[in-house]
């Protein structure tokens, strides 16, 4: 169920409250902070198509990762992946490794993004093969890129015998499943919605009306608090469910506020086991069910707590 029409105002009112209090200042600790720093146009675009690839895990190790791989692409990332082939073996990635994804899946992942290069010029091209401005979302496009782009990759298409669990591939995982496809959708929010301190604004002719929420387990869990969705399972029909809550507080631009709602859970502002005197300070309390369900008594301790300095430490 989407958001209900008597929930609109207050639930947009204290996301635009929390979308004041996240902001640019905290990139550091976002993957796409990462790819701030490249004052060229494509080299942002690839080293955030890396970082969109690598963002699974703790925020700390993901940047340590997606910093390897940049220490190794160099001032020219797209030029140097231009020039990378993949032969059989990790070459310049070797050593590094994210989880489960080796030092040889990242050096196919390289050459990929390089043979897209190579082929089309950027990876916006290879995805405006697809696009058609008339659709309400970028998932048939995403398909399509997702298509194209496995077709560049050294070993081509998995075959039906491959092990179910291949690391390279879930590095780009398959949009036209039942994924909520998280990372490809992040991608697309980072290149497609305008610069904004957060976002980049690389890509002209996507719109951001046609983004899908990249639904995590903080986008989940916080849309859920805030009746954005009753879905359980963080799918596609989850992100499309939220996504459509969203389209009602903003029409034009529904995802700006997945930055600001990640903060929370990555911050540790606000945990998965609820900690009153954090939810008496939290922006989003005005709107959010579990506060909702506080009795008085406790939301004026838990506001108190909030209040009152620090203790002093003993010298």
């Amino acid at each position: 169920m989407i958001l209900p029409a008597q929930d609109i105002p207050i639930v947009r009112k204290s996301l635009d409250r929390l979308m004041n209090t996240y902001g640019p200042s905290l990139l550091d600790s976002d993957p796409l902070g990462m790819a701030h720093p490249y004052p060229r146009h494509e080299d942002r675009e690839v080293i955030a198509f890396f970082a969109a690839a690598l963002a699974f895990g703790k925020a700390k190790s993901v940047r340590a990762s997606i910093r390897r791989v940049s220490e190794v692409l160099g001032d020219r990332p797209a030029e140097s992946l231009r020039q990378f082939e993949f032969r059989g073996e990790a070459g310049p990635f070797a050593g590094i490794v994210h989880r489960w994804i080796g030092s040889e899946d990242l050096a196919r992942f390289a050459h990929l993004i390089g043979a897209a290069l190579r082929r089309y010029g950027s990876l916006e091209t290879l995805f405006m093969e697809g696009f058609s401005p008339e659709a309400p979302t970028l998932q048939d496009a995403l398909a399509q890129f997702h298509h194209r782009l496995i077709d560049l990759s050294p070993r081509g298409r998995r075959s039906k015998k491959a092990p179910k669990r291949d690391s390279f591939q879930y590095l780009l995982p398959n949009p036209a499943g039942a994924s909520a496809c998280k990372r490809l959708h992040l991608f697309l929010k980072w290149v497609v919605r305008p610069a904004d301190g957060v976002d980049l604004g690389l890509w002209r002719a996507p719109r951001p009306d046609q983004l899908i929420i990249p639904v995590d387990t903080h986008i989940a869990r916080i849309s859920a608090l805030l009746g954005l969705t009753d879905r359980r399972t963080p799918d596609r029909r989850m992100a499309d469910e939220i996504t459509a809550s969203l389209r009602l507080l903003n029409p034009e631009d529904p995802v700006k506020y997945d930055f600001a709602i990640t903060r929370l859970g990555i911050l540790g502002h606000c945990p998965r086991k609820p900690v009153d005197h954090l939810c008496a300070g939290c922006p989003l309390q005005d709107a959010c069910r579990h506060w909702r369900r506080i009795p008085k008594r406790k939301k004026r301790a838990a506001r108190e707590m909030a209040s009152a300095p620090p203790p002093v430490p003993h010298s």
